[in-house]
């Protein structure tokens, strides 16, 4: 049975530790294009958030004016309609930015830790070129 002394070492080359591919890391815009915000930017979570309370305003105000008219449906369809639905869309929409914006923040945070954890195990690996023999 071979022990871990009898197991072959393996190399660890310097190509290995190439510079990490940034998937988001985003071109420069072309000319009349808006430039992207950056992923830990907090306006896109505040803009969903925002967008989303809209929804549910309209919604309450959809709600208020058909309760003031239980008496004829027909009148309450238009309401339910322009208010209830729009205001749903709303923050359902809202909901998406904020989980996209999310996303990207841990994205980012996720690919931040792994270069960290790369610069780790290049001085881990450095440490033990340099070390006895």
């Amino acid at each position: 049975m071979p022990s871990t002394l009898d197991e072959p070492v393996v190399e660890v080359r310097s190509h290995d530790y190439a510079e990490p591919y940034a998937p988001f890391d985003a071109p420069e815009p072309a000319a009349g294009r808006l430039p992207r915000l950056p992923a830990m930017s907090p306006v896109p979570i505040y803009v969903g958030v925002a967008v989303a309370l809209a929804g549910f305003v309209l919604i309450a105000f959809a709600w208020s004016k058909v309760a003031g008219i239980a008496d004829n449906v027909a009148l309450q369809l238009p309401y339910l309609v322009s208010g209830g639905l729009t205001g749903l869309g709303l923050v359902m929409v809202g909901v998406t930015i904020v989980n996209i914006a999310a996303k990207r923040r841990d994205t980012q945070l996720r690919q931040q830790q792994t270069e960290l954890l790369a610069d780790a195990l290049r001085e881990l690996r450095n440490a033990l070129d340099l070390g006895p023999r």
